[in-house]
């Protein structure tokens, strides 16, 4: 079931709703444009007419600590459907962007759904999912316009979103249940297009600064940074981002 709205403030919201009231997995939230989509750490993802965004909730049979993989398995979705379609060859940054030429084209936000402080026996996912299709750069808040791009900015024509929505839901679902069946070769896959590797990163977590160089991802899924003496470090939350 694809529930579509014109224009809503967040598909992830209306998702996380729907779970609530017992919609099964699969079910669809889609939107023309997002008014106050939602990213990482409470930030604002803007949204404008002309992109893909969609929030899709699935049930998926992992253990409970496996399920911040569906990110990362989402996010090798997004990367392996613009090349197949596009032919355009982007990186995910940890752990939930996808970038073209050093640009945000894509961003992802999971979010379990919680019932009175427990997770339900078969938790569901929100896999929410931001792409920039058709959009120009005009189309964005000059502030973010130096560090976005869009598909169309580097094809020079239209895309059909349907088709780019159509196989993204497949990919996401065929990557997430290959996480049950052999977890390591996706995670193998995602290190192939790992944006920060081997570059000069900084993590922040409350007060705590560190720096260091990417090194990829851990077989639970962390990243790892090596820092100036040589010491290593799983990384599971706070902003990792390029050195400037």
């Amino acid at each position: 079931m694809v529930i579509c709205y014109d224009q809503i403030d967040s598909t992830n919201r209306v998702a996380k709703e729907l779970v609530l009231k017992g919609k099964p997995s699969g079910t669809i939230v889609r939107a023309e444009r997002q008014l106050a989509g939602k990213g990482q750490y409470g930030r604002n993802f803007i949204s404008p007419v002309g992109g893909l965004y969609f929030s899709l909730l699935l049930q998926p049979d992992l253990q409970l600590k496996y399920l911040p993989l569906i990110t990362l398995a989402t996010g090798l979705a997004c990367r392996e459907v613009i090349f197949s379609i596009c032919g355009l060859p982007t990186q995910i940054k940890w752990p939930n962007d996808i970038y073209l030429a050093d640009k945000k084209v894509a961003g992802i936000l999971c979010e379990n759904v919680i019932f009175n402080g427990l997770e339900k026996k078969s938790p569901t996912v929100v896999i929410g999912v931001g792409l920039n299709v058709n959009n120009t750069l005009s189309n964005f808040p000059p502030g973010i316009q130096p560090i976005v791009t869009t598909l169309f900015e580097h094809l020079h024509e239209q895309l059909d979103i349907d088709t780019l929505f159509s196989s993204l839901v497949t990919s996401i679902v065929k990557n997430s249940a290959s996480l049950g069946a052999d977890r390591q070769a996706i995670l193998a896959r995602w290190q192939k297009f790992d944006y920060l590797a081997n570059k000069a990163v900084v993590h922040t977590a409350g007060l705590v600064t560190r720096k260091g160089t990417g090194c990829g991802i851990s077989s639970e899924g962390y990243y790892r940074i090596m820092d100036d003496h040589g010491d290593e470090h799983c990384i599971v939350g706070g902003q990792l981002r390029l050195q400037s």
